[in-house]
């Protein structure tokens, strides 16, 4: 269906009748192994436009299997012949095998943190406590777990840990003190300055936001590191 046909960034649905079972196992394949989301039905696939050409590009390839494949036959086509995945992951795994955070995770994790200890933290300085005793108090419950065991009380809840990108192991105690402080800067800021609550979660937001593009937070690159899933 021309994409036109359902409007600006609607799913699409894609033909597959003309596949044989065996066939359609293998584009299952190739869309697992580029972590492509694709709803099945009867004789179609309802696929985001963003992925359509990889879609079409895995059925074609589908289409040229001759019968089902043994068990010498791997079906993960990134298994095949030595070649690269058909479908290109959106979070190729790492080295130890982990894969990168999913945005929804992080969200998860962040609301999480901020709720445990963003807001106590502004809700104290506003209250009379001295900023840089709330902000002291603060870093220890971020940095210690980060710097210890990867993780801050959010992160662990929701599955995920905070890595070093240079070594993928948990980061170091400076690594981790760069990575407070560059979160935590609006909160202990805006909270001594009087900032406006809205304002202040804007900027909070904004120091945030770069994860929808890369996954990867402005605390990450100052730190340089990562937020992976736990499980490899």
């Amino acid at each position: 269906m021309p994409p036109d046909a359902q409007g600006p960034g609607a799913p699409q649905r894609i033909s597959i009748r003309h596949l044989r079972a065996d066939q359609v196992q293998l584009v299952h394949a190739a869309l697992r192994a580029g972590n492509v989301p694709a709803v099945t039905g009867d004789e179609e696939l309802l696929v985001p436009l963003a992925h359509v050409a990889a879609v079409r590009n895995a059925i074609a390839w589908a289409a040229t299997a001759k019968g089902p494949a043994t068990d010498e036959e791997p079906l993960d086509p990134s298994l095949t012949r030595g070649l690269g995945p058909l479908v290109a992951p959106s979070r190729p795994p790492l080295a130890d095998g982990r894969l990168r955070a999913t945005r929804y995770r992080r969200l998860a994790g962040g609301v999480v943190d901020a709720a445990l200890t963003g807001a106590p933290l502004v809700i104290a300085i506003r209250a009379g406590v001295p900023w840089w005793a709330a902000a002291a108090a603060h870093a220890l419950l971020t940095v210690a777990p980060t710097a210890l065991w990867g993780w801050t009380i959010g992160k662990r809840a929701c599955g995920t840990r905070i890595i070093a990108a240079a070594t993928l192991h948990r980061p170091t105690w400076l690594l981790a003190v760069v990575r407070w402080a560059t979160a935590a800067a609006p909160l202990v800021v805006g909270a001594a300055a009087g900032v406006e609550p809205d304002l202040l979660a804007g900027l909070v937001l904004l120091v945030h936001a770069p994860i929808l593009k890369d996954l990867r937070s402005v605390p990450d690159r100052a730190a340089r590191t990562l937020v992976v899933e736990a499980n490899r």
